[in-house]
């Protein structure tokens, strides 16, 4: 049964993106380009007409192929990029989970690391040195974290980062692609956590290539997006069906 209190709603939510030379149309300026050769600006409709509204406590995945703009949407979602026109509200504190480890400074030792990225995400010093504990056993990395981060594997600049991160979301979460990282035990924890979050009455909309069978389970509905366009909103197994075959999985 899906909660009734709305936390997201979009209304012909549209971005608009212009590729191609910056300088301002004029006559000169248009002779001048078409003379040189130069690609005149064009207009590139990331998203169009986005209609959604989820819930409180649900899980939405969004799914697509690569330029359908499920980035794009959550990026308007959390205040990164303004919508061109349309109009979307979103309720309480909102989290975001994007290119996972960024602001990782290799030369740090991973304690240092931690402190960093999670000012980054809006943890002061006193609240990290409260929840390091809980980091360090979660990423199980103890015995590592004085190590430089340079001498980690990208596996575990993952987990570091996921569990530092985890730590700080709140409300609705929207996360890019990186669901579950790390080996397939540390995934299975990924997962877990995530529904632990919702039962907690927090909202999780994510992007994904696809999705497979843990997540399937986990969402409530699914918003196909292609080229800018909504083609699905709802039931998961059809909205996943109507991605395949489109894509000719």
């Amino acid at each position: 049964m899906i909660p009734g209190d709305v936390v997201i709603k979009t209304e012909n939510l549209s971005k608009k993106f212009l590729i191609g030379c910056s300088e301002k149309a004029t006559l000169f300026g248009t002779i001048r380009k078409r003379l040189s050769g130069e690609t005149p600006k064009r207009e590139i409709w990331a998203l169009k007409d986005i209609n959604i509204s989820i819930n409180k406590g649900e899980m939405i995945g969004i799914v697509g192929p690569n330029g359908a703009g499920k980035t794009t949407l959550l990026r308007v979602l959390s205040g990164i990029l303004k919508a061109t026109s349309g109009k979307y509200e979103v309720a309480g504190e909102i989290s975001s989970i994007f290119e996972l480890g960024l602001g990782f400074n290799p030369r740090f030792t991973a304690i240092q690391n931690v402190y960093m990225y999670g000012a980054l995400h809006g943890l002061s010093r006193k609240e990290v040195d409260t929840i390091m504990p809980e980091i360090v056993e979660y990423s199980g990395l103890n015995g590592f974290m004085c190590a430089k981060l340079s001498e980690f594997s990208s596996g575990m600049r993952q987990r570091l980062a996921f569990a530092t991160i985890i730590q700080a979301i709140n409300g609705v979460v929207l996360v890019d692609e990186v669901m579950a990282v790390g080996d397939q035990s540390f995934q299975k924890k990924c997962l877990q956590t995530y529904k632990k979050i919702m039962d907690e009455g927090n909202t999780i909309v994510f992007v994904s290539q696809g999705l497979d069978g843990d997540l399937k389970d986990l969402c409530s509905r699914v918003l196909y997006i292609n080229k800018g366009e909504q083609k699905h909103f709802g039931d998961v197994v059809e909205g996943m069906l109507m991605y395949c075959e489109d894509e000719g999985i």
